[in-house]
């Protein structure tokens, strides 16, 4: 029987930051040869093999992978038997689904698909080896014969005398250096390189006696499904427990006398981090060098770049990585601290570096003052709803008459994620009572969601609106972010109709509305983006990205403006600008569709850069008071004030802007502008309000402060209280 290859395409190769990258793992680039590493891990096991009398018989092998690298995958392979992991759950549950599709005679050779193997005759030698106790039911490992005494590695320590296979005494956690000395001066200890061979009844066994809660999940993920590609089931797939192999099974088992080791000299590495990849790559004495490099007087360092002339002069033992979305500097022999720099840098754009007094201020005024004035005053106890206001001196009374669905949808999404950010209050519980509002009381069947109620829940205008449906997807994704129990696919399967059926134009993008006058705009499809990108981040289904990129390619076509690097805003029935409003210039926009550009940008890998730098530029060159520093409502292309007044919601824009691609203005700025809001409109308010809007004279011009932005603030200051998160 052909033995069966598993390759676990997983992880994002954090170590090798910012070369390996959630959105580009190491496993996907050709790090050690023309090709991919996943390629060349496959090619490995491709039938037939070589080497040896009686080399080993590999049937195709099946992939285990993250959902989000789907298409990653099959670019690599092509069509392909895939299992996709909808949420990382470690090796154990990665294997014991694989397990679950197999027979119980079945060899599977499980092996990570971003090692390197110099020496593959020798490694299928050591397969050929392992065959006959895995077919007796030993679970076999394959031992690396160590080269240096490496503290980056788990070890095997093994017994018996000098055998192929041998009886595995124990695995031992990475040492340090001076243990590791020790082990080599054994004879007896080898690297663990993660690689097993066993029948599948042989390790769902082992897992059942060992880790049931992990085989048990598995299943219950997979399904009844069989070949092809299978998505686990991700409520099920959540709930095994995130355990490695070696914990789970290989430990307890190796303690029984259960598990064997073949030991193995293959020219080995995992590429585990840049010492690792130059101790594997260099060929030459000097340096290991890749893409427009120029050295001198410069000795053992690893040197990469995707694009900007690199030049290096006179250090010694560096990784010096420069990629498009960040550049690395390290002593090689610290390249193992590189993952905590990749942690940090997960987060959406820079909030992380802003001085702590400014982040305290922050989350303390809105976990302690906005959230609780607005989940006390902004909700309708009487009649449900959020409420569309508050005023000033009484929070607790509302100017407005309607409710309108857009406003709805966005306090839906403040307490969602207001939840997802730690606030202690019930945000959850009252984005559940705004969605349920919603759903109950303005979805319209055939309809779409109607576009405004009045106080009492009664509709007074059912047109469907692109604005109103946008926000409405996005209330969607960040609830059921925050574990809100709602039919998602059913409920977003409706508003997509709507969308795609009543409002879509038929040569691209969306009318405002479904009223027979109703014209186009860009802002509603600047918050379609918003909404896509949001669905596609909590669900990561492909087709959420697709629709994102349709919008950015009518952003690229028609919405933008070169000459003066800002958003058109109106537009006729063919998406050619409105002579009559075409000079009118909002530079808030400009700032939003900035930081959803580099939002695309960071799932798609598509470089936006020049289209964001030159939004904010614009924005910032034409579009603030020189007095202030502030935003206008509205301008010119000459930066005339056409709207002279400062609302509040143009100023958060500018601050995500800041936050998010620094580079731009500095993040001093971002602090300075988080200062001058505290100054003034969040300083010149109540507890939890704030000033709505500032004339010319900078004089207040309302009362009122509209719930609309508590998204706003929301938005602009999460990032602040935690970029992982926001």
């Amino acid at each position: 029987m052909p033995i069966r290859p598993v390759i676990l395409c997983g992880g994002s190769g954090t170590r090798l930051w910012p070369l390996s990258t959630a959105l580009r793992p190491k496993q996907f680039q050709p790090l050690a040869g023309p090709v991919s590493m996943l390629e060349q891990t496959a090619l490995r096991v491709a039938a037939p093999a070589g080497g040896g009398a009686n080399p080993p018989a590999f049937s195709p092998p099946l992939i285990v992978g993250s959902l989000n690298n789907r298409e990653l995958i099959q670019s690599c392979l092509g069509d392909c038997e895939l299992i996709l992991e909808p949420v990382a759950r470690n090796s154990a549950p990665a294997i014991a689904a694989a397990v679950a599709m197999a027979d119980d005679d079945e060899l599977l050779l499980v092996l990570p698909a971003d090692h390197r193997i110099g020496d593959v005759a020798a490694f299928h030698k050591a397969i050929s080896a392992a065959v006959g106790p895995a077919t007796d039911g030993q679970i076999v490992t394959f031992g690396i014969q160590p080269v240096h005494p490496a503290t980056a590695y788990g070890y095997i320590e093994a017994g018996g005398g000098d055998t192929p296979v041998r009886p595995v005494l124990r695995f031992v956690e990475k040492p340090d250096a001076e243990t590791a000395r020790g082990y080599l001066e054994t004879g007896r200890f080898y690297w663990n390189a993660g690689i097993f061979l066993f029948q599948a009844g042989a390790m769902a066994r082992a897992l059942e006696r060992c880790a049931p809660e992990v085989l048990t999940q598995a299943r219950l993920a997979l399904g009844e499904a069989r070949g092809g590609v299978r998505v686990l089931d991700k409520e099920a797939f959540s709930q095994a427990p995130s355990i490695s192999i070696d914990y789970a099974v290989m430990e307890p088992l190796s303690a029984e006398g259960q598990v064997s080791v073949v030991p193995v000299d293959m020219d080995w590495s995992d590429l585990g981090d840049h010492d690792a990849l130059y101790e594997a790559m260099a060929r030459t004495p000097d340096n290991l060098a890749r893409g427009p490099v120029r050295t001198r007087e410069t000795e053992a360092c690893s040197l990469y770049s995707d694009g900007p002339h690199l030049a290096v002069i006179g250090v010694k033992d560096l990784a010096v990585i420069a990629c498009r979305e960040a550049v690395l500097v390290t002593h090689r022999s610290r390249a193992q601290e590189v993952r905590h720099m990749a942690e940090a840098a997960r987060g959406f754009g820079f909030a992380d570096l802003l001085p702590e007094a400014t982040r305290s201020r922050v989350r303390d005024w809105v976990f302690d003052r906005m959230l609780p004035v607005w989940d006390r005053h902004g909700w309708d106890d009487t009649h449900g709803g959020f409420r569309e206001d508050l005023t000033l001196d009484t929070p607790s009374q509302e100017h407005a008459q309607v409710r309108r669905v857009r406003v709805q949808a966005r306090q839906i999404y403040a307490f969602s994620h207001a939840h997802i950010l730690g606030w202690s209050g019930a945000g959850r519980d009252r984005a559940a009572q705004g969605l349920d509002y919603l759903l109950t009381r303005a979805w319209q069947p055939g309809l779409g969601f109607a576009h405004r109620l009045d106080r009492t829940g009664r509709i007074v205008d059912g047109r469907a609106d692109t604005y109103d449906h946008a926000f409405v997807l996005t209330a969607m994704a960040w609830a059921h972010r925050a574990g809100v129990a709602f039919d998602f696919d059913h409920w977003t399967g409706q508003v997509l109709e709507t969308l795609d059926t009543r409002l879509a134009t038929g040569f691209g993008g969306y009318r405002d509305s479904d009223a027979p006058e109703s014209g186009l705009r860009a802002n509603p499809h600047m918050h379609l983006l918003e909404a896509c990108l949001a669905l596609y981040e909590a669900r990561r289904e492909p087709h959420w990205l697709a629709r994102a990129q349709a919008i950015v390619e009518l952003f690229e076509r028609y919405f933008f403006d070169p000459v003066h690097d800002c958003v058109i805003e109106h537009f006729t029935g063919t998406w050619q600008p409105d002579p009559e409003r075409a000079n009118r210039i909002e530079p808030g926009h400009a700032y939003e569709w900035a930081v959803l550009l580099a939002r695309f940008e960071r799932h798609s890998g598509r470089d936006l850069t020049s289209w964001v730098r030159r939004l904010i530029a614009g924005a910032d060159r034409i579009g603030r008071d020189r007095r202030t520093g502030f935003a206008y409502n509205c301008v010119a292309p000459d930066g005339t004030p056409i709207d002279g007044g400062r609302r509040l919601w143009p100023q958060t824009e500018m601050l995500r802007a800041r936050l998010v691609v620094p580079g731009v203005t500095g993040l001093d700025q971002a602090d300075a502008l988080i200062a001058a809001l505290f100054d003034t409109y969040l300083g010149d308010a109540g507890p939890g309000l704030w000033i709505d809007e500032y004339d010319a004279d900078g004089k207040a011009k309302s009362d009122a402060v509209p719930a609309s932005i508590v998204y706003h603030l929301m938005t602009a200051f999460a990032p602040v209280i935690d970029p992982a998160r926001a």
